[in-house]
């Protein structure tokens, strides 16, 4: 009997260690079952296309120009993103058929982007600084 009893009370003080331990793999399992379905969602997303990111310099020497005088991209959400090195103050604006539709703040020696939704279409970025888009600092953006 008191073999038995031993035997029972090593049993229930052993089970709960058990029952923890299955618990941990499971929460991992589950933890591991969320990552990759976030990871296929992340893939599955770049891979259908869609946005991406446009890139442009404003000319180092503080002249009234960007170093792209076109670009393209496809349609989405596109980063603008803008390198700026001059002490000019510059900024990129996109302008639609009906007007602009976002664009970047105005930096100076910086850097700074900003998020757009567009639509297939033609474009124009331009910089909305006083003078400067009238200086020539604008160029045709495609969007496919």
């Amino acid at each position: 009997m008191k073999k038995k009893l031993s035997i029972a009370l090593a049993i229930t003080a052993i089970a709960p260690f058990g029952l923890i331990a299955c618990g941990d793999d499971d929460d991992e399992s589950a933890d591991d079952s969320a990552s990759t379905a976030e990871e296929s969602t992340t893939e599955d997303t770049a891979s259908a296309g869609g946005g991406g990111t446009v890139a442009f310099t404003a000319a180092e020497d503080g002249s009234l120009a960007y170093e792209e005088d076109s670009a393209e991209t496809e349609a989405g959400t596109v980063t603008v993103e803008l390198d700026n090195p001059s002490s000019t103050p510059h900024n990129v604006i996109i302008e639609g058929p009906d007007g602009d539709v976002g664009g970047t703040d105005t930096v100076t020696q910086d850097t700074t982007s900003a998020d757009v939704e567009l639509e297939p279409g033609d474009y124009v970025f331009y910089c909305s600084v006083s003078g400067h888009r009238d200086g020539g600092m604008e160029g045709d953006l495609t969007v496919e």
